[in-house]
């Protein structure tokens, strides 16, 4: 059920990765597709600054600079989805313009 309720997430993952020029997609065995892009400019726009990855649903967007720690700090971002599936945005967002992104809950759990 959780997996279904992220797929708006997932297909905007994927559309994200599409315009940021794939060059690369893994697929994990628990469903989580790892896409690898040159450089994740998505969030410099919407963001203000340089990402090295981003989850959307089942969909963990790369940039060619990610190493393994990020890797591992995305797959606590999946988890998260996981856990509050469709609504783990929303609350992200929400928590990021309420208390800034370092000192987000969800960025301090994935940073631990």
């Amino acid at each position: 059920m959780r997996f279904i309720l992220n797929i708006p997430w997932t297909i905007l993952g994927f559309l994200s990765a599409l315009i940021c020029l794939i060059y690369k997609i893994e697929t994990d065995k628990r469903g989580f597709i790892k896409v690898f892009v040159k450089r994740l400019w998505i969030t410099e726009i919407f963001l203000g600054r340089r990402t090295y990855g981003l989850v959307l649903g089942n969909v963990i967007i790369l940039s060619q600079y990610a190493n393994e720690q990020i890797l591992i700090h995305e797959m606590i971002h999946v988890k998260q989805f996981e856990k509050m599936p469709f609504i783990f945005p929303i609350l992200y967002l929400y928590e990021n313009y309420k208390n800034g992104y370092e000192k987000n809950k969800y960025e301090i759990e994935a940073n631990s």
